[in-house]
């Protein structure tokens, strides 16, 4: 049986790209390959950020919104969960994807 998929597992690329798991991991580490999470009703601010004239920043959120879906891990994220086996996410990268309806910690 085929099932269309909207994201594949670490195990799943491997098999399908016959490449080891170190291969994937330098591609993950060298941003070649961009690692998503799935999160589920996780509570989440959208948003951005602007720099004040004496270079400071703050966020601007522009909605608060409980997420279902895709979210990218950024380069330094992907470090972490790889060399400590799990990494506690703040930010994402932008771009999330929503999934149809049916942690904020991800662990290899």
């Amino acid at each position: 049986m085929h099932i269309d998929k909207l994201y594949f597992t670490l195990s799943e690329i491997l098999e399908r790209w016959s490449i080891s798991e170190s291969d994937l991991i330098y591609l993950a580490e060298n941003d070649k390959l961009r690692l998503s999470i799935r999160i589920l009703n996780l509570p989440i601010e959208f948003g951005d950020y602007e720099e004040t004239d004496d270079g400071r920043c703050f966020a601007i959120p522009c909605e608060r919104s409980l997420f279902n879906g895709l979210l990218d891990l950024h380069v330094r994220d992907v470090f972490q969960l790889f060399r400590v086996g799990e990494v506690s996410v703040c930010h994402f990268r932008s771009g999330a994807r929503a999934m149809p309806a049916s942690g904020d910690r991800a662990s290899s």
